[in-house]
């Protein structure tokens, strides 16, 4: 398979895009993961057909990404199948059939991993609180995390597994009362909403 991967940041791709046209006159398979830049962006910029835009995530380090992409209708289903299992070799893979949809995957898997990570800061913070030692809170708060999302995996749904774990007037109960007079749920659908919005942003101004 001809292909190419481009791997930039979104800021770059006007300036770089004239320096790689050059190389592209064989009409590759072109891959992109640039959050925000959309195939008619990539399409003009570089006079080529077969695209592919793919949102990975970070996770990908240690074989446990999500990669959400979309493919023009230049792509073949061989074109498809490959990028399939270049994605699996390091995580899941979804392809989608609306372009937009890999923008909102930017909102969801893409930037995921950031959303887990402030969690977590958050909750080693307010272990210290409680009196546990940096080093222990780290310990109690990963593994916590880890294991939670290894049942994630089961058939069971989020919700359903929240409820098995909260007692009624248990202490669970009283933390997830307090977060949702703070509105929690809002607020992360909000964020969501807002980075989803950023990669629309940065799809129209390149």
């Amino acid at each position: 398979m001809d292909a190419m991967l481009l791997a930039v940041k979104p800021q770059s791709a006007s300036a770089l895009m004239p320096q790689l046209k050059p190389f592209v006159a064989g009409d590759p398979l072109l891959i992109s993961v640039m959050a925000g830049v959309s195939m008619k962006t990539l399409e003009e910029g570089l006079g080529i057909r077969k695209l592919v835009r793919v949102m990975p995530n970070t996770p990908a380090l240690v074989g446990e990404g999500m990669s959400v992409f979309y493919a023009s209708e230049a792509v073949t289903r061989e074109g498809r199948d490959w990028v399939v299992r270049l994605l699996s070799s390091c995580g899941l893979c979804l392809e989608v059939d609306d372009e937009n949809a890999v923008d909102a995957a930017t909102a969801v898997s893409g930037s995921g991993p950031a959303y887990l990570f402030y969690l977590a800061e958050q909750m080693i913070e307010a272990a210290k609180n409680l009196g546990f030692r940096a080093d222990q809170a780290e310990v109690l708060v990963k593994q916590t995390l880890k294991g939670a999302s290894l049942l994630l995996q089961n058939d069971e749904s989020a919700a359903e597994l929240r409820r098995r774990v909260t007692s009624p007037g248990g202490t669970t109960e009283a933390a997830l009362k307090r977060f949702g007079e703070g509105k929690v749920e809002n607020h992360l659908r909000d964020g969501l909403e807002c980075a989803y919005q950023r990669a629309r942003q940065l799809s129209g101004s390149i």
